[in-house]
């Protein structure tokens, strides 16, 4: 549940830093960024909280911020390295884009980052 949260809420982070920098430029209108931000964002959450809840103990890390920083990223960098392989595979229809490959490491940051802060608060013995 914890990174479920997280991922929705770092989805509307996101949204809302672009707001206010317009960093990026979104394909779509509000409404259907905050579905796709909050639905991928909640999925992404979700499984970096479930690899939190197996691997809390084994991680050779001491703090939970960089035990959930480093979930976040790795399971990034597995679906970026997944993404080079549709691009090697169609490099017509899946071309690498150095900015979003940059949004999407920052986004799992801070999933990492909104993740360790729920975490650390969390009860023990709960998820």
């Amino acid at each position: 549940m914890l990174g479920t949260l997280a991922g929705v809420v770092c989805g509307w982070f996101v949204i809302a830093i672009n707001l206010l920098s317009g960093v990026a430029e979104f394909e779509n209108g509000f409404i259907s960024n905050a579905l796709a931000f909050s639905t991928g964002g909640g999925l992404f959450g979700l499984i970096a909280g479930g690899f939190m809840a197996l691997l809390e103990e084994r991680l050779p890390f001491a703090g939970v911020f960089a035990k959930t920083v480093s979930i976040s990223v790795a399971i990034w960098l597995i679906l970026r390295l997944g993404g080079g392989l549709l691009s090697m595979n169609d490099p017509q229809r899946f071309h690498p884009d150095f900015s979003q490959t940059l949004q999407g490491l920052l986004f799992a940051v801070v999933l990492g980052l909104i993740l360790g802060g729920l975490w650390s608060g969390k009860p023990e013995g709960s998820v």
